[in-house]
């Protein structure tokens, strides 16, 4: 009997600085890390992919990357890594110079597709340069149209989304070449989901028969401020991730399931107890 499912861990949003610094002076940005592979490391069941969906560091510098590989080299699963805005491309090239397709570029962003277990994953870059805003270039989404233009189900992770979070200081930060991206996923007959990051917060969505579902960040949490006028401030909320698991029984279309996983230190939250009467 084959393999039945395909299990995919989604971190975001690490910010990561310099010397391990706390960022923006009160967040321990590295003991959110350190907690997260810990906490990975964990499971008895098998992860068989990790998608770091940006804004690994908060400053760009090579010393917050190469904190960023020695503690992801504790762990045993495969990772593939893209850039938030936060990022320095080139410096997260640098010290993760064994990712080649960090150098595969179109129009200056980076782009990679690869397939396991008969899943695609598509890895965008949808940083605009000098701006915290997402874009996606005319190259990038003709590329991405060929790519899903196949009988072959797939995943697409970016960092910002190209939908509203309801958030004023983040919605206030314009999408360019939005309606033309969400028109090319709207028509992808074998789309199964877009990850993404960038708000600090577990959320779901869904437009024009697209899923998205976005990452909390294992650092710090966007405080939930639904107003237009919303300041953009963070609070240090209970950090986490995604694990979205998909279904390779070929009797069925495959079917993906989502969990949002909290990270906590506290070892009373991780016994376990017998759920029975």
């Amino acid at each position: 009997m084959g393999k039945s499912s395909l299990t995919i861990v989604q971190a975001s949003d690490l910010h990561i600085c310099k010397d391990g610094k706390f960022a923006y002076e009160v967040s321990d940005t590295l003991k959110g890390l350190k907690h997260f592979t810990r906490h990975i490391k964990k499971f008895t069941f098998p992860i068989d992919l990790l998608v770091i969906s940006g804004d690994l560091s908060d400053d760009g510098t090579i010393s917050s990357y190469e904190i960023i590989k020695k503690s992801l080299s504790e762990l045993t699963i495969p990772y593939y890594i893209i850039p938030g805005n936060h990022d320095n491309k080139k410096n997260m090239a640098s010290v993760f110079s064994e990712h080649k397709y960090l150098n595969n570029y179109i129009d200056n962003r980076i782009f990679h597709s690869f397939i396991i277990d008969n899943i695609k994953i598509i890895l965008l870059d949808s940083v605009s340069p000098g701006g915290p805003h997402g874009s996606l270039t005319e190259g990038i989404l003709k590329q991405l149209e060929i790519e899903l233009d196949s009988n072959i189900n797939s995943l697409v992770f970016l960092h910002q989304p190209p939908f509203p979070s309801g958030i004023g200081f983040m919605d206030n930060q314009s999408y360019l070449n939005r309606e033309r991206l969400l028109n090319i996923l709207s028509k992808a007959e074998n789309l199964l989901l877009v990850g993404c990051g960038h708000i600090h917060r577990a959320m779901l969505s869904r437009k024009g028969g697209v899923n998205f579902s976005l990452a909390p960040s294992i650092a710090m949490q966007l405080d939930l401020d639904l107003n237009d006028t919303a300041p953009g401030d963070f609070v240090l909320e209970t950090p986490g991730y995604l694990i979205h698991r998909i279904s390779l029984n070929s009797s069925i279309a495959p079917e993906i399931t989502t969990h949002t996983v909290q990270i906590t230190n506290r070892k009373e939250m991780e016994i376990t107890y017998p759920f029975n009467d």
